[in-house]
């Protein structure tokens, strides 16, 4: 586990997004810092001090300092993830704030890739305040030491739950989604799945929804050129112009304002 700590941010030293067109594999050495690793698509696969990892999209590997990594095995073409080295500052005292697993699929992987995406922007000059990057990181540790915290909380809930948020999640950017087509397919009231649902997870169903169409959005935004009207589509938004008033209503900025702000990204593949 890795300890959160949160009265000083953590310091970047380098990050990058990899990919790769060959078969690849990593390279045999050892590192002096902490490296986080962000399965984006295909498998990695590290051996890191006897132990065989298979880092595939949506998961996370952390590898500790002084700790020996390499590749055991070719990663198929396209294979591709981000990675970011970084210290924890050595004035940080106390319990730690939270933890973070050494390994772990993330349940929210689109949300980790967009904050993987802002602190490659800032770390390659997308703002101009000195240390930018190094609190972008910790936001991003944070939103790890939260989706992992309870990660393994689906295994208390009632059994309908899960295939709940299953069944919503596939078919969240459908243009016909609707809280009374969720209810019909579990067999529930409507009123009464959504007065369970914001008892069990603190928000309406309908959040949720818009939570997924909205993330979905801006995966696309920042990592496709699609004309919005594409992406408007593709989350099950028939009209643009609705879709621009909604997304700024959701986030406070234009569809376009948000994909500017990740033009900037590093990208490498040795």
């Amino acid at each position: 586990m890795l300890p959160l700590y949160l009265q000083k941010p953590y310091r970047l030293i380098m990050g990058g997004q990899f990919l790769s067109y060959e078969s690849w594999s990593h390279m045999d050495r050892t590192i002096s810092d902490y490296e986080l690793i962000i399965g984006v698509s295909g498998v990695v696969f590290l051996e890191a001090d006897s132990r065989m990892y298979e880092v595939k999209e949506g998961d996370i590997l952390v590898l500790m300092p002084g700790e020996r990594h390499r590749g055991y095995r070719l990663s198929s073409p396209g294979v591709s993830f981000y990675w970011f080295h970084f210290l924890i500052s050595d004035e940080q005292t106390g319990e730690p704030d939270g933890h973070i697993p050494r390994y772990a699929t993330c349940p929210h992987p689109s949300r980790v890739h967009i904050l993987a995406r802002q602190l490659l922007h800032a770390a390659n000059g997308g703002y101009r305040f000195l240390h930018a990057s190094d609190y972008f990181l910790t936001c991003l540790l944070i939103e790890l030491a939260e989706q992992l915290q309870d990660s393994g909380s689906l295994d208390a809930m009632a059994p309908h739950l899960p295939e709940l948020l299953e069944w919503t999640r596939l078919h969240a950017l459908e243009r016909n989604i609707s809280v009374a087509r969720i209810a019909d397919h579990m067999g529930y009231n409507k009123d009464y799945l959504s007065r369970m649902f914001k008892k069990r997870f603190g928000s309406g169903l309908l959040e949720y929804i818009h939570q997924i169409k909205l993330e979905a959005a801006k995966e696309l935004l920042a990592s496709t050129k699609l004309h919005v009207k594409e992406i408007a589509e593709k989350v099950g938004i028939e009209d643009d112009k609705q879709f621009a008033k909604w997304f700024k209503r959701m986030t406070g900025v234009t569809p376009t304002s948000y994909r500017q702000a990740f033009a900037r990204t590093r990208l490498n593949n040795t």
